[in-house]
């Protein structure tokens, strides 16, 4: 770390002390500060200097270098960037003469996928998922090559000669287990994955093994018509006849040309945290709460802001019980002043403001309920938000990049880049039509009516979530069986809905870009989202990880 001086002070403190003696009227000193100002900044522009050099994403001098210099350094190193995250283009740069030593290795893979996604994943080889005939006199690697100790069996045991490891048998053995199990440090076979920000350091178990049978962890999906089976988890290790099959999320994975990367589904806004309070008028004086949240009356405004969104990555920070605010007898008062404003909360009931106006920025709400009237201006203003239900009948609601997973009501709404998962309409009579307003570059469900509501670029599509159940991992994310039209329907090109500002959709389709310039010719990527990487065994404790 390095010591900032006051450069003014330096300055005067050097000069000979008859010199600041004489200075009664602070004329010198006035001076040295125009000077000491000018060094200041120098030396501030110098320390930048030196930071840009280092694009990666460790600080240097407690200084990033600035992001509009990324593309000029990859012009230099001849880096082609396909990350939307900042993280993920400062990886590309630091990592590309490093990527391209070893380039075509699992090891590469690996790394490139998870720098560009911004994701974990688990990197199987498409061949070694085909099934092929064994040959008399193959020879076969030691069992300890592959991950076991002990012995390969006697010759003499057929049975339990064809479990060896390194056999490509197409039979799967009912008799072993073949999934993920906790491995030791020194295993050869051991890896460790990052899921929800937990290590575990876990291993495949036989390689002819049967799935374990655990609730959602099987090989046939429990219903087939369900968007998010997967053909085999991360864990099989079973083998399968050449899936000829144009490769995407669901088939065409086994393949010898073809390299499988297993990501866990995003949480979106419902990560694991222990940071659960119930909503009080107290709440805001809570240290416990202070701690985590920043609270700032700033006038007639009263802001929540959780802290992680400046400090790191996002960690939820949930209110339970319904949050009642500007309460009134009479149910519908003022619209103005007050205004409440949330960001980065999740809400796991109601938030209702008699009065008053709501505004919510990458929050999570069960329902949004304001009972004041205007339609001048908005009485709920929501950005990057997630929202089973949305009622404001009496006034102006405006919506940019938010999921509604249900029904939204207002008398007139302005709504850019959502997603309505459920039909909007003026009132709550379920037969009513949309009040005034505009939707643009968003998407309903096909049996919306238009009423006094104008569109503008907009489709009429369902979306495919990994889940519509409120409070679920995974909540409002976006499958990768929603239509195209969805996941780059935005204005700018990017995804509908709440987590726009994740680029969830965009991770995934830069991951396959940039492993094209990393694999041999005619080996297609596959990224294939998977449920189950979240119930991996072998968790670390902290000092494990250290």
């Amino acid at each position: 770390m390095i010591k900032h001086f006051d450069h003014a002070e330096l300055l005067y403190q050097i000069l000979p002390s008859i010199y600041r003696e004489r200075d009664a009227s602070r004329d010198l000193q006035k001076y040295l500060n125009g000077c000491g100002l000018l060094l200041d900044q120098l030396h501030r522009t110098l320390l930048q200097r030196y930071a840009d050099i280092f694009p990666d994403s460790d600080t240097v001098f407690e200084l990033d270098s600035q992001s509009w210099l990324l593309p000029y350094i990859a012009a230099l190193l001849d880096v082609r960037l396909t990350s939307p995250l900042e993280s993920g283009r400062r990886e590309e740069i630091a990592n590309a003469i490093s990527w391209r030593k070893a380039k075509g290795t699992l090891r590469v893979v690996d790394e490139v996928a998870e720098a560009v996604g911004g994701m974990e994943m688990v990197v199987h080889e498409g061949w070694k998922r085909v099934a092929t005939t064994a040959r008399i006199g193959m020879p076969l690697l030691a069992v300890s090559n592959y991950g076991y100790s002990g012995e390969a069996p006697a010759p003499q045991h057929a049975s339990l000669r064809a479990r060896h490891p390194g056999l490509p048998a197409g039979t799967v053995d009912l008799r072993c287990q073949g999934s993920a199990v906790k491995a030791e440090e020194h295993n050869l076979a051991a890896q460790i994955s990052h899921v929800d920000g937990k290590a575990f350091r876990w291993r495949q178990s036989s390689l002819h093994g049967a799935q374990n049978c655990r609730e959602g962890h099987s090989v046939l999906p429990l219903n087939a018509l369900q968007p998010d089976w997967i053909p085999g988890y991360f864990d099989d290790p079973s083998v399968r006849t050449v899936d000829f099959r144009n490769s995407n999320w669901r088939q065409g994975h086994f393949h010898p040309r073809r390299v499988l990367l297993f990501t866990p589904t995003h949480p979106g806004f419902f990560g694991s945290t222990q940071h659960r309070f119930l909503w009080s008028e107290s709440l805001r004086h809570d240290p416990a709460f202070l701690a985590v949240v920043s609270v700032e009356e700033q006038g007639e405004r009263t802001l929540f802001r959780n802290r992680s969104l400046d400090q790191g990555p996002f960690v939820p920070v949930v209110i339970r019980q319904r949050v009642k605010l500007e309460q009134v007898p009479s149910g519908t008062g003022p619209v103005d002043p007050p205004v409440w404003r949330f960001e980065g909360i999740v809400f796991s009931h109601t938030v209702e403001a008699d009065s008053g106006r709501l505004e919510f920025e990458r929050c999570a709400v069960l329902a949004a309920e304001v009972h004041s009237t205007d339609l001048e201006g908005p009485v709920l203003t929501a950005d990057d938000s997630l929202f089973k239900r949305v009622q404001a009948a009496k006034g102006l609601v405006r919506l940019q990049y938010c999921t509604v997973l249900t029904t939204t009501i207002a008398e007139s709404l302005q709504a850019s880049d959502c997603i309505f998962n459920g039909l909007i309409r003026k009132d709550h009579d379920p037969a009513s039509l949309p009040g005034e307003g505009c939707v643009r570059y968003s998407t309903l469900l096909p049996e919306q009516s238009c009423g006094a509501l104008r569109f503008y670029n907009h489709r009429k599509l369902g979306a495919v979530f990994f889940s519509v159940t409120y409070g679920q991992q995974g909540c409002g994310v976006l499958h990768p069986a929603s239509p195209a039209e969805i996941g780059h329907g935005a204005e700018d090109g990017g995804e509908m809905g709440a987590y726009h500002h994740l680029y969830l959709v965009a991770s995934r389709e830069a991951v396959i870009i940039k492993l094209k310039d990393f694999l041999p010719t005619g080996i297609r990527p596959v990224v294939i989202p998977d449920h189950s990487l979240h119930q991996l065994p072998g968790e670390l404790t902290i000092a494990e990880t250290e």
